[in-house]
């Protein structure tokens, strides 16, 4: 706020004030464990305080069909603490009007159906804080009667008609630097208000938006008040409806439930606070368009819907594709080295814990870097790659193969003894030697290869990595015997 508006406000001596019982109501609101029997005690000194908060008491939203209460301490137990300060605050409305004064008949209509919708949108988003939200609508304009103290009828000629309020507003903040809903924090503050409750006046005409239940029930509850009290109520609801609809903490069907117990607590209120009571609004002209505006909500949450649903299935293909490219070896099409070893920890575990039988074996072609050396590397992969196909057809299901580099193939065999491991082992020498892999100068070629094969009970192993170095030992053992075989690991004989 500028200072010196802030001066001129501290000056004046005629802003609105509350009555001495009120102003005490306050003070105890402030203590550090406010009592019932102090509120009542205090609220009994003014017979007008009373009659209203027994009035309160008494009424259908919080008698509930219960015994009608005939003392202050009974009725502050009955409708609570924020509804008592509620009470005495109101009493700082004002309740006439003169030809050059602003209409304080419409402002005040205006603050209870302010007040009763932010408490119904609050009974449904955020309950806990109901009874403060209620006081703090009550008061969210109470900077309008402080600007008009202030400056009289310089303000009310200059300020646009109450019923264009975001108008008014914009009006204040090029006049004075700030609009009502901060001088009405200050005023609070100088009643000595709850902070939160003058905090609440500082955010209560910011825009709509989800994330803050308080501030929403704050901001749509003037919304509400301004569309009951437009000359055209059914059009001014039915644009706030359309806006409504994509803030995603409101549906419309709670919003006609808000509107239906409003427009039931509305008479009693205004009887209560002492002013006319608002019109009615044309509820069967408002239900009609929120059964339209739900219709094209539920058509809009269904396309949007199927839209989430092609662009997840096409998120998941893309993740298989960029899965797939990430774990294969880009010349064979088997699984890469990463992915054979992650894979054979997963299996060696499992295994381990599970008692279960593992076997793997380590291949590795023959006399590759002649053919390489020969014929080229190109032909090399060609090699390779009619090798991983024929690989690929002979594991089972159950079994991972792969390129672990080079010209050397892993094979991962899941519940496999070093017997079954050697049949396999057959299959491909067998294949090898009636198969040729590729044509070479017009000739078939045939590769041999030299398959090494452990069993995880051939030793004590400690890791995956111990299990692929056995069958790296068993495959140089047959190198060394002179390739085109099969050997199987033996575990060194202890030195004695």
């Amino acid at each position: 706020m500028p200072e010196a508006l802030r001066s001129r406000l501290a000056d004046c001596r005629s802003l609105p004030s509350l009555p001495a019982a009120a102003a005490r109501v306050i003070a105890i609101a402030r203590s550090t464990e406010p009592r019932l029997a102090d509120y009542a005690r205090v609220i009994e000194q003014d017979p007008a305080l009373t009659l209203r908060l027994l009035s309160m008491a008494n009424s259908a939203f919080y008698s509930r069909g219960g015994n009608p209460v005939s003392n202050c301490l009974d009725a502050v137990s009955r409708i609570g603490l924020d509804a008592t300060l509620s009470i005495a605050l109101s009493f700082g409305l004002p309740r006439h009007r003169s030809a050059t004064e602003l209409d304080h008949e419409y402002l005040c209509q205006r603050a209870i159906i302010a007040a009763t919708a932010a408490q119904e949108l609050a009974e449904h988003l955020c309950p806990h804080e109901a009874p403060q939200l209620f006081t703090t609508a009550l008061l969210q304009d109470i900077g309008i009667l402080a600007f008009a103290a202030l400056d009289g009828e310089a303000y009310t000629a200059h300020i646009p008609d109450l019923r264009q309020h975001q108008r008014l507003a914009e009006v204040e903040l090029e006049r004075y630097g700030c609009d009502h809903a901060l001088v009405g924090a200050w005023l609070a503050a100088s009643w000595g208000v709850p902070g939160t409750i003058a905090k609440g006046l500082i955010d209560s005409h910011g825009p709509l938006v989800d994330g803050d239940a308080r501030k929403l029930c704050l901001r749509l509850s003037c919304r509400i008040a301004d569309c009951w009290l437009a000359a055209d109520s059914a059009s001014a609801f039915s644009a706030l409806l359309r806006q409504l609809a994509s803030l995603a903490s409101l549906d419309i069907v709670m919003l006609m439930t808000v509107m239906q117990e409003l427009q039931h607590r509305l008479p009693s209120l205004a009887r209560l606070f002492e002013i006319t009571c608002p019109p009615a609004i044309d509820s069967t002209h408002l239900l009609a368009e929120a059964k339209e505006l739900l219709f094209e909500q539920n058509l809009r949450m269904t396309i949007r819907l199927a839209e989430q649903q092609r662009e997840l299935e096409a998120l998941h293909a893309s993740h298989v594709v960029l899965d797939e490219q990430h774990r294969t070896d880009h010349l064979t099409q088997l699984a890469n080295r990463p992915w054979l070893e992650k894979r054979l920890e997963q299996h060696f575990e499992l295994a381990k814990h599970a008692h279960q039988p593992l076997s793997v074996m380590f291949i590795d072609l023959d006399h590759f870097k002649r053919i390489n050396d020969r014929f080229g590397h190109r032909f090399g992969d060609e090699v390779l790659i009619h090798f991983a196909a024929a690989l690929s057809n002979m594991v089972r299901e159950s079994d991972v193969a792969g390129r672990y580099g080079g010209e050397e193939f892993l094979v991962i065999m899941p519940n496999t003894r070093r017997q079954q491991a050697g049949i396999l082992a057959e299959r491909i020498r067998e294949y090898l030697a009636s198969q040729p892999l590729t044509q070479a100068d017009g000739e078939p070629l045939h590769v041999t290869a030299s398959i090494g094969i452990v069993d995880l009970e051939d030793g004590e192993f400690e890791s995956a990595a111990a299990l692929v170095d056995a069958a790296d030992q068993a495959m140089y053992g047959v190198k060394h015997d002179g390739r085109d075989g099969v050997g199987h690991y033996e575990e060194p004989e202890p030195d004695t």
